[in-house]
This record gives C-alpha cells, sequence and structure tokens, in this order.
C-alpha cells in the first residue's frame, strides 16, 4: 500500500479561518494528480464557473490572491473529507489521475485518514453555515458514511463534473446550474435571476 496526501494539505486554507456562510464539501485533490491551486481545481469542473454565475463574481483560482478575497468577501470555503489515502500499487493511477475514481478511492480496500474532526470544527465556528457536497447520493460503505454522518445536514448538490450523469436530454452545464442556484440561493442577499 501507497500513501498519497492531499495535495494542499500544508496550505494555509486547507482548513480555512475566515467566517463562512457556505461550505462546500469535495473528497481529495491528491499528490501526484493535476496541480491545483485551490479545491475543485480540475479542468473539467464546473464549480468555479457556477459559483461565479450565482454570486455575480469572477472566481479565477489561476488569480490566486484575488480569487481568495473574492472567497472570504462571499464568505465560502472548501474542503475535502479525505486528508490521505493508503492505495494498492494498482490503484494508484485512478486515484491520481485516470478519471479520478471515487469509486477506486473510497471502498474497503484502501485505508483512508478522514478530515472530518477539521470540518466539524469549521461548521461548530460559523454558526448557520450551509454545508453542501458535491458527490451526489455518494458511496454506501459503512465507513464512509459513518464519517459523513458526524457532519450532520449535508445538501447534495449536482457534481460539477462535465463527466458526471445527468437526465438524459438535458444540457449538463444548465441542470447544474438550476441546481445549484436554487439550493444555494436561499441564503444569498443577492437575488438570483
Amino acid at each position: 500500500m501507497t500513501r498519497i496526501n492531499h495535495q494542499l494539505l500544508n496550505q494555509n486554507f486547507f482548513v480555512p479561518k475566515w467566517e463562512i456562510n457556505h461550505l462546500f464539501l469535495g473528497t481529495f485533490n491528491p499528490e501526484g494528480g493535476d496541480d491545483v491551486s485551490y479545491f475543485y481545481g480540475r479542468k473539467r469542473n464546473q464549480t468555479w464557473k457556477l459559483l461565479s454565475e450565482i454570486f455575480k463574481e469572477e472566481f479565477n483560482p489561476e488569480e490566486f490572491d484575488i480569487f481568495l478575497t473574492k472567497l472570504k468577501k462571499h464568505q465560502l470555503a472548501c474542503m475535502d473529507m479525505i486528508k490521505s489515502v493508503k492505495v494498492r500499487e494498482e490503484d494508484i493511477s485512478f486515484v491520481t489521475g485516470k478519471g479520478y475514481s471515487d469509486s477506486k478511492l473510497i471502498n474497503n480496500v484502501n485505508e483512508r485518514e478522514h478530515n472530518t474532526a477539521n470540518i466539524i470544527d469549521v461548521i461548530k465556528k460559523n454558526p448557520g453555515v450551509r454545508v453542501y457536497s458535491t458527490w451526489g447520493k455518494g458511496p454506501k460503505i459503512k465507513n464512509w458514511n459513518i464519517e459523513i454522518d458526524r457532519i450532520g445536514s449535508i445538501i447534495n448538490l449536482t457534481s460539477p463534473s462535465m463527466a458526471a450523469r445527468v437526465p438524459k436530454g438535458t444540457k449538463k452545464y444548465d441542470y447544474m446550474f438550476k441546481d445549484w442556484s436554487s439550493k444555494i440561493k436561499n441564503k444569498l442577499c443577492i437575488p438570483i435571476t
């Protein structure tokens, strides 16, 4: 088994310290995978495009200092459920690239170090925060569900990946936007059009 750490684990923002109204939970950004400056940084991911439309502010993680300032202004933050994982040699490429398969990551074979305690701490420090997940219905294995249940109420959003499935006959991005904006708008002080 090989340990793979979260690639942002040692960044100051891995556990956000600013005031948060919206916390978005993902699964894992592996070391050895695509380099990202912040969570949801992979090219096929629509998170920042969606949130740019919803909050009427351009979020571009490539302009990192400006991006971080905008996150703080809108009281947004992201965290991942997993800090590190021990995987079999034959599964490394699935975890660090080749589809970033959650089924290869979250199963009964790999050993995961969860980030749940940090997430719960952030939630406690931000009363009223809305917590969203982007993993859909998620895995059905017991130890994963125990960690999720510890967090409490989570609003499920359609996966922001262009590889995600949506109902037949719908445009992926339009479907994502409708789902995200309807679930996030209740907490916003700005009108959604």
